[in-house]
């Protein structure tokens, strides 16, 4: 029987995976893993465990994310490598799109089963193997935030979509028909649920959820679906606990060597290590300009006084890469911006070293943001707002709002509009992935992209674009699946 690369790495790849050390080496030869010989310590969970956490650098859920910005009015994307993005801003999203279409909903799959193979295994032994429940239910709950995650870019993205709760015994089990996105996000809330009872209440350090991050990730979802009253609740939660707070600089939030370990505004990341891990954030959205700021962007800030204006762009002018760093020197990118704005958000560019790297020698571990306090106070602000016809002046809300605005340089204000709030996200949420998920979950996407000219042309966007297609691959092989509608 003829299988689908992508479909078939939903059962398989997992399985395999799971039992490799943090490396994704594999230790064990791959005809002899099991509870048998492998799952027999706390050691061999934890590398169980960090073979999951491996595969949340699949499905746009890690520093690829931000690419998702090129769907949007916020940048554009330039670079062969990344067309697709290209393609879907003008107007351009079928079954056959491929890009985010089909990877979000491949390494999704890959991360789903990667967990579910990891709770099978985990479920026979570790009666043996903890003397301690509590200790038990943290790995456990790990794997149940990770499933959640996985879950959620699918739902988010598809709606509708295949459930699998558990490990299935054949690549046929997994032929089966999307359950309802209802089902889907009762799965992901009763995973959270078990993470936020059994996750530690202490302030998130080593790259492992903690409670706060369970709770952080519900009221995303919440926030999603516009229950806001989920979304006060657990943003009010994480605020009033008081383990995280702003951070002092910019830098310190998306560069390591600024500061990101033990950063108290970082809440859960994707983590990379040299030389093993790293990543190409600083070569492609910085060297390349392969992701450039748009001007409708970078019109939404006060460029005079906004400091996140000042940290996170520079203006070099459209087909120009020299700009002045912060040494006071003359530098050039490799290839021109196409905007005129030049992404410093992910460059280290306080390393002064950094100017004598050419191309490959940008691969970095800064370890990508998915979840950060700002973040948190932004959705307890529009949580209350929404719960009162657009504009609140609840004083949790204004002071949460202010404290943004006070790091970037701004004045306060003494109530919130629902305009001021969504300007405000996505100034301080610029290129981080978050303004394609506010554009959906707002509705206002085609208003958005149909007002947008980029380089490349004018953007175009259909209603029928809010919910993406399954893959055409995926539906070759599981005649179950009914496909989105207008596609």
């Amino acid at each position: 029987m003829k299988i689908n690369k992508s479909f078939s790495c939903i059962f398989f790849l997992g399985f395999l995976l799971s039992f490799t050390s943090c490396y994704e080496m594999d230790v064990f030869p791959q005809d002899q893993l099991g509870p048998d010989n492998f799952w027999k310590s706390e050691k061999d969970i934890e590398m169980g465990l960090a073979g999951v956490y491996s595969k949340m650098k699949n499905g746009y859920m890690d520093y690829s994310m931000y690419w998702l910005e090129g769907l949007t009015d916020n940048a554009y994307c330039r670079h062969e490598s990344q067309k697709t993005f290209f393609n879907m801003q003008q107007g351009s999203i079928e079954s056959t799109t491929g890009g985010p279409v089909s990877d979000v909903f491949s390494g999704s799959y890959i991360g789903v089963s990667a967990c579910n193979v990891f709770l099978k295994n985990f479920y026979q032994v570790k009666e043996s193997v903890f003397t301690s429940q509590g200790i038990a239910d943290k790995y456990e709950a790990e794997v149940r935030f990770l499933r959640a995650y996985c879950y959620f870019n699918l739902v988010m993205h598809y709606g509708d979509v295949p459930l699998y709760k558990e490990l299935l015994e054949s690549i046929d089990d997994y032929k089966v028909k999307q359950s309802p996105a209802e089902d889907v996000y009762a799965f992901i809330y009763e995973d959270l649920d078990f993470a936020i009872e059994h996750l530690e209440d202490i302030a998130y350090t080593s790259g492992h959820a903690v409670k706060a991050s369970a709770k952080a990730l519900k009221a995303r979802v919440a926030l999603f679906r516009s229950d806001w009253k989920m979304v006060e609740n657990e943003a009010k939660d994480i605020i009033n606990a008081g383990k995280n707070r702003l951070a002092d600089t910019y830098e310190s939030i998306f560069i390591k060597r600024e500061g990101q370990i033990n950063n108290p505004e970082i809440i859960f990341s994707v983590n990379y290590k040299n030389p093993d891990y790293r990543h190409n954030a600083e070569m492609e959205f910085y060297y390349w300009n392969a992701l450039s700021p748009t001007k409708d962007l970078m019109d939404i800030y006060d460029l005079e006084k906004d400091k996140r204006a000042k940290s996170w762009y520079v203006y070099a002018g459209e087909g120009e890469k020299s700009w002045i760093n912060p040494f006071g020197e003359k530098v050039e990118t490799e290839q021109s911006t196409l905007t005129g704005y030049i992404l410093l958000k992910y460059f280290d560019k306080n390393d002064k070293s950094i100017y004598d790297n050419s191309a490959y020698d940008f691969r970095t571990d800064n370890n990508a943001i998915i979840l950060r306090y700002a973040d948190i106070l932004l959705m307890y602000v529009e949580a209350m707002l929404e719960q009162a016809d657009g504009v609140t002046t609840d004083p949790l809300a204004v002071q949460s709002f202010n404290s943004i605005r006070e790091r970037a340089g701004l004045d306060p204000v003494s109530s919130v509009s629902r305009e001021e709030l969504r300007d405000e996200r996505r100034r301080e949420l610029a290129l981080e992935g978050l303004r394609h998920f506010d554009l959906l979950r707002w509705k206002t996407a085609k208003e958005v992209m149909n007002k947008l000219v980029t380089p490349g042309g004018a953007c175009h966007f259909e209603d029928r674009y809010y919910v993406w297609p399954f893959p055409q691959s995926e539906m070759d092989i599981n005649s179950n699946l009914d496909q989105k509608t207008g596609y």
